[in-house]
């Protein structure tokens, strides 16, 4: 085998990998459902990492009974947020994970998870389960990565979102 053979052998084996990789590196991309079962998160590319956002909400509007969080009837705002400048967005299209890295064998580290519901952030990571069917996401206190809570999230399936109790960013106004 001449040298131009083996730098083209070279050249496709290191195309094949990079392409394989990508793939999995791309197998959390999608939709999903927490356990609660109240809102619908995408995981999708941001620049050269993963981030996710909050797409659907089941029942989002604030009951009677939760006077004091906001005003009944009105879509949920993020009223824990510690900046008072953001406790007027709303919860719905909002972007809560940030920032992971692609380690390898379905790992994604290094991000972040604010969590509205109290208004803190977290240091985390998840992991793909069942080729891709489910990510399960652990978030930490960022200066004690050992405190922490793991949450699996089930890829969206089943779930009928023209439903008038869920509220979705490309969902048609009735």
């Amino acid at each position: 085998m001449n040298y131009k053979h083996a730098l083209c052998i070279g050249l496709v084996s290191i195309g094949i990998t990079a392409s394989i990789s990508a793939q999995e590196a791309d197998a959390a991309l999608g939709k999903y459902i927490p356990p609660e079962k109240d809102a619908v998160i995408e995981i999708f590319k941001c620049g050269d990492k993963y981030c996710g956002k909050t797409i659907c909400i089941k029942d989002n509007a604030y009951p009677e009974k939760d006077k004091d969080k906001g005003v009944p009837g009105t879509p949920y705002l993020d009223h824990n947020n510690e900046d008072p400048k953001l406790r007027t967005r709303p919860n719905l299209g909002m972007q809560f994970i940030t920032g992971f890295n692609y380690e390898g064998e379905g790992l994604y580290k290094n991000g972040k998870i604010y969590n509205p519901r109290d208004g803190k952030t977290y240091c985390g990571k998840f992991t793909v389960l069942e080729g891709g069917q489910k990510l399960d996401l652990k978030g930490t206190l960022c200066s004690i990565t050992w405190i922490g809570k793991t949450n699996t999230w089930t890829r969206l399936s089943g779930v009928n979102l023209d439903d008038p109790r869920w509220d979705c960013v490309d969902k048609k106004k009735k």
